[in-house]
């Protein structure tokens, strides 16, 4: 009897202890929650992030102010027409979420600046607007013009020439290192005979493309897509490899709604 008198006592006193335990976690719970409001973006919110007025060339030719998006929710985007792999793909993911927030707003606009000037004038971003099937101002200018807007938008940039096995395509565009001495390549620097290069892609000794040639530098930028405010501020960040277009879309209409 004295045994089970004991374990009774016992857990009545685990249960006392545990709703001291519970009533003191939620208090230390709310208090976190007050001290500390969550985002209301999805993307890496942006507490700094004035916009300098600024005008550059469009692809299609004519003087694009920014002036033009005040007043608007803006998507801007940073891309370069030789990017061989996240720059399509990101703006194909602008071009889905614009065509959806555009649908029910006339108030988003969208602009692509390119990292690339010396290689990207109007007339090449108007063919990549053309290739991508894309329906916003794409942008370029002298790089002294570019700079500032490199700047404000924190747009890392670097560029090299670096071809480490001397193929004649620098390393930025070249999939298949180490490429024996002398081997003829394709135009992704990958050798003929021991690295089953492209037939119709080849070299042939030229060093130049069968499409095109390559300009003897790479770009390398580190950068994402920000999303302005109607004040021209930018408010939100998404990296080019952490896109969700269906968060970016909420994070669009949460600043349509302010």
């Amino acid at each position: 009897m004295a045994n089970r008198q004991v374990t009774a006592e016992g857990v009545r006193m685990i249960q006392r202890l545990l709703a001291i335990l519970m009533a003191t976690t939620m208090m230390f719970s709310g208090c976190i929650g007050w001290n500390e409001p969550s985002s209301p973006f999805y993307g890496a919110e942006v507490e700094q992030g004035d916009v300098p007025p600024f005008s550059l060339d469009s692809h299609d030719g004519n003087v694009f102010n920014s002036s033009d998006l005040q007043g608007k929710v803006v998507i801007v985007g940073f891309i370069y027409t030789r990017c061989p792999d996240i720059c399509p793909i990101t703006s194909q993911n602008i071009a889905y979420v614009h065509s959806l927030v555009s649908a029910e707003h006339d108030d988003v606009a969208v602009v692509s600046i390119t990292v690339d000037p010396w290689a990207d004038d109007p007339g090449t971003l108007a063919q990549y607007v053309v290739d991508q099937n894309l329906s916003w101002p794409h942008l370029t200018g002298p790089v002294e013009e570019m700079e500032p807007v490199w700047k404000a938008f924190g747009v890392g940039l670097t560029t090299y020439d670096d071809d480490s096995d001397a193929d004649g395509v620098v390393d930025g565009f070249d999939i298949c290192p180490d490429t024996p001495a002398n081997e003829v390549t394709d135009h992704h620097g990958c050798g003929m005979d021991t690295q089953e290069g492209e037939t119709d892609n080849s070299t042939a000794g030229s060093g130049t493309s069968g499409r095109h040639a390559l300009p003897g530098y790479w770009v390398d930028h580190m950068t994402g897509t920000v999303i302005l405010d109607r004040d021209m501020q930018q408010r939100v960040f998404w990296g080019d490899m952490d896109w969700n277009p269906d968060f970016v879309i909420k994070d669009v209409e949460t600043l349509l709604a302010e």
